[in-house]
């Protein structure tokens, strides 16, 4: 190839083969595009988001009701239920 002319490629993997040819280095073969997911795929990669937010609503709804309960105020318990309930939300929102 003269250094003063450009080249032009119909597609990507015309261009990687040419480049792989003309420098001598090796470059994998199995090189693919990644296929579009189908809905069905797309749908199953969803739910655990969804579980993750619906248990991030019954953890922040059970902290309110331990915050407003008088007998959950007057207990010494209160601070590990609270812990746990913070220590949920993180590991959801992780």
């Amino acid at each position: 190839m003269d250094t003063n002319t450009t080249e032009s490629f119909v597609s990507l993997s015309d261009a990687i083969k040419y480049v792989a040819s003309a420098s001598g280095l090796f470059i994998n073969q199995t090189l693919t595009f990644p296929q579009r997911q189908s809905i069905g795929s797309s749908i199953l990669n969803l739910i655990p988001l969804l579980l993750g937010a619906i248990g991030l609503i019954v953890n922040i709804l059970a902290l309110l009701i331990f915050t407003v309960s008088k007998t959950f105020r007057q207990s010494s318990f209160r601070c590990y239920i609270y812990a746990f309930v913070l220590a949920n939300c993180a590991s959801i929102l992780r």
